[in-house]
């Protein structure tokens, strides 16, 4: 006969309305090498037999809580973790899955003193074809890279469950990105991510997924025109080739030379095998394969006041982080801005 062990890491599932999907996510949960641990599945106020699916799971270890409905997981995540009683808790989105090391790859970081781990990451699509794996970027962290990129989806990450308590928990105010949400106010709280290269983490990207979903909420203005005129001319000459190419030599120098300041900071976290003398390079591949844009090439326009903004569309929750995200930019982006100005005819920003 089997004994309990007491639960080493507590996983939040927030769900809603997926019976179907829902069993693949619980099954990658039984399959872990790691066998402490405690599946709290947190049903936001079901309305199909989403609940009945859970509960014919015999294994102890599988709980259901019932709450909500909140209409969005910030809200059942709170109450996941406030039903935790694990020194860890790991969150599992409810129609993704985890490969059998995820919870022991999180499990090394967190032992290993780290208060927020997040593993790579695999992406496909409704019918389970491959549409990317998380990259370079990925395996570097530093709170100035977490303010300006929604790193981490929650099924990649775990943390020291007294964290949320400190940071103020999940939002429940703002629908959409309360990941980056939680992990921007998490890094201002002095809490650092410890990477690992393994992509154990296996997430459904679809039309039906709410990360398809979502509208940028915030914008940060990078230049003022006049007339609605002057900004649809510069919008129309970012996109063309010589601009574009421009644009994106200045964003990838000024990349690398950011990265590399990074690198002198305390906060700054690579995953094991990172080699400092090969970030250089391995950005620029990674750059360059996946086609990345710049940041001129992101920009949009509107009226405000009788003049116009050119300003760059934000998917972050809050205007505070909004404005943390403009203090970067300007910082460690000046090339990008003086080229915006030329194309502007040297409007003040």
């Amino acid at each position: 006969m089997s004994v309990h062990r007491p639960s080493r890491i507590d996983i939040v599932c927030a769900t809603f309305n997926r019976s179907t999907a829902i069993r693949a996510t619980i099954d990658s949960v039984l399959a872990q090498t790691v066998a402490d641990w405690t599946l709290l599945v947190v049903s936001d106020g079901s309305t199909d037999d989403t609940d009945d699916v859970v509960r014919a799971y015999r294994d102890p270890r599988i709980q259901l809580l019932r709450v909500g409905p909140y209409g969005h997981p910030g809200g059942p995540r709170n109450a996941g973790v406030a039903a935790a009683t694990a020194p860890y808790v790991a969150y599992l989105d409810h129609d993704d899955r985890w490969s059998p090391i995820h919870l022991a790859t999180l499990l090394g970081l967190l032992d290993g003193g780290a208060a927020l781990a997040a593993t790579g990451c695999i992406r496909v699509d409704e019918s389970d074809a491959e549409l990317d794996r998380s990259g370079f970027t990925d395996l570097i962290w530093h709170p100035e890279l977490q303010t300006t990129n929604a790193m981490f989806e929650p099924t990649r990450v775990g943390h020291v469950r007294k964290l949320l308590a400190e940071v103020g928990y999940w939002t429940t105010e703002h629908a959409g990105y309360e990941d980056w949400d939680l992990w921007f106010r998490s890094a201002r709280h002095g809490f650092d991510f410890a990477v690992a290269a393994e992509r154990t983490a296996l997430l459904t990207v679809g039309p039906h997924t709410r990360r398809n979903g979502l509208r940028p909420p915030q914008a940060v203005v990078l230049q003022w025109v006049d007339s609605q005129a002057e900004a649809e001319a510069v919008l129309q000459a970012i996109g063309t080739d010589e601009h574009r190419s421009a644009a994106r030599a200045i964003h990838l120098t000024e990349l690398r030379d950011w990265y590399a300041a990074l690198a002198d900071s305390s906060r700054y976290r690579t995953a094991e095998g990172i080699v400092r003398d090969e970030v250089d390079d391995k950005l620029r591949e990674f750059f360059v394969q996946q086609g990345k844009h710049c940041l001129l090439e992101e920009l949009g326009s509107t009226a405000v006041g009788g003049r116009y903004a050119i300003l760059l569309p934000l998917w972050c929750a809050t205007d505070q982080h909004a404005q943390a995200i403009g203090g970067v930019l300007r910082a460690r982006f000046p090339r990008q801005h003086a080229y915006l100005r030329t194309l502007t005819g040297g409007a003040t920003a």
